[in-house]
């Protein structure tokens, strides 16, 4: 008898959060990046930009953490620490992020499915608007 060929295991990248330090999949945190030649902190969710990296788990409190033990300037090798303006933009910027991450988990595509009464409604509405702009 031949043995069934199982399909080889992918190997999941793991990063440490720099708040919590748990040991997550790559693509389940929230990377923060310093670019050095515009001297900004940004949200990567992509996680492709360029400059020093540090990732962190995907909730408030975890980046509340961050900023309470100075994981961010230690793991972004800062030159001076973060002011209360930079804190709130970066968090609002995060939330934003975490938003986005929930919507759509691991980058993949929003798929809405319809059926075939809603999409004749809709072009009928959108026929509708034509004629009433004419």
């Amino acid at each position: 008898m031949k043995k069934a060929k199982m399909a080889p295991l992918k190997h999941v990248a793991l990063r440490t959060c720099i708040a919590t330090h748990q040991k997550m999949a790559k693509n389940d945190l929230i990377r923060l990046v310093f670019d050095s030649l515009s001297k900004t902190l940004h949200v990567d969710l992509k996680g492709k930009m360029k400059g020093r990296g540090a990732n962190i788990t995907p909730s408030i409190d975890s980046l509340e953490i961050a900023f309470k033990k100075r994981a961010l300037e230690r793991a972004l090798k800062l030159e001076k620490r973060l002011t209360t303006e930079e804190q709130e933009q970066l968090k609002t910027e995060f939330s934003a992020a975490i938003a986005e991450k929930e919507f759509r988990p691991k980058n993949k595509p929003v798929r809405i499915k319809l059926s075939q009464e809603a999409i004749k409604k809709a072009q009928f509405a959108n026929c509708n608007l034509q004629i009433a702009k004419k």
